[in-house]
C-alpha cells in the first residue's frame, strides 16, 4: 500500500492506494481515505507526515493478519475429480530414468556421426536429438512418432524440436542407413564385447505371388 494525493492540488485529499497487476498491465484502487488536507490540520500541524504514518501503520497491521491468518479447510475424500486439461493440473514430474540409456547412447558416439553426415548440408534441426529421443522412446514407452513427439515435454531435458522435424530427419536416416548400421556395428563394441568368430544371418526372404 502507498499514500496517494493530488500533488497539484491546493487542498488534496490522501487517500490509501493499492496496486493491482492484472498480467502486463498495472492498475489501482483506493482502499481508504486518510482525510483531506484542510480536515487534517485540525490533528496535526503536518496532515502530509500524518497521512504517511497512516500508511505505515496500515501496512504493518495488514503483514501481521498474513502472518496469523488462519486458513480452515475442509476435503471431502469421497468426492473424485473431474479431469481437466487445464496445465496447473498436469503433473510436473520429469522423467530421468532414461539418463542410463544416455549412457549407452553416449558410448555409441552417435553424436560425433550425426555431425559428420550433416557438416555440409543446409540442415537446421539437431539430427543427433532427434534420434535420441525416438530410441529412448522406443526403449521405454514404445509408441508412434507421433505419439513420442507428445510426450516430449514429460523428459528432463525438454528437447525443442518439432514433428515436421521428426518426419524430415527419417528422410535422412533412410539416406545414410547403411553408413549409420556400420557405424552401430563398429562401436557397439564399446558397450558389449562381441564374439566374430561364429556369425549367424538371416537368409529368409518373402517371395511375392
Amino acid at each position: 500500500m502507498k499514500l496517494y494525493y493530488d500533488k497539484r492540488a491546493k487542498d488534496p485529499i490522501y487517500y490509501i492506494q493499492q496496486g493491482i497487476r492484472n498480467g502486463k498491465k498495472t492498475t489501482t484502487r483506493n482502499v481508504s481515505k486518510i482525510g483531506r488536507h484542510s480536515e487534517l490540520l485540525v490533528l496535526t500541524n503536518d496532515p502530509l507526515s500524518y497521512a504517511q504514518e497512516r500508511v505505515k501503520r496500515y501496512n504493518e497491521e495488514l503483514k501481521d493478519e498474513k502472518l496469523n491468518m488462519n486458513i480452515s479447510l475442509n476435503i471431502d475424500f469421497t468426492q473424485k475429480l473431474k479431469a481437466t486439461h487445464d496445465i496447473v493440473s498436469h503433473s510436473n514430474y520429469v522423467n530421468i530414468g532414461y539418463l542410463i540409456l544416455h549412457k549407452i547412447y553416449s558410448d555409441l558416439r552417435l553424436k560425433d556421426y550425426f555431425s559428420a553426415i550433416t557438416e555440409n548440408s543446409k540442415i537446421t534441426f539437431d539430427c543427433d536429438q532427434i534420434n535420441r529421443f525416438l530410441i529412448y522412446a522406443r526403449v521405454l514407452d514404445p509408441k508412434s512418432k507421433r505419439g513420442t513427439f507428445d510426450k516430449l515435454n514429460t523428459y528432463y531435458e525438454n528437447p525443442d524440436f518439432d514433428y515436421h522435424h521428426i518426419l524430415r530427419f527419417m528422410d535422412v536416416l533412410a539416406d545414410h542407413q547403411d553408413s549409420y548400421l556400420e557405424h552401430l556395428f563398429i562401436h557397439s563394441n564399446n558397450v558389449v564385447s562381441r564374439n566374430t568368430a561364429v556369425c549367424y544371418y538371416d537368409c529368409t526372404k518373402d517371395i511375392c505371388a
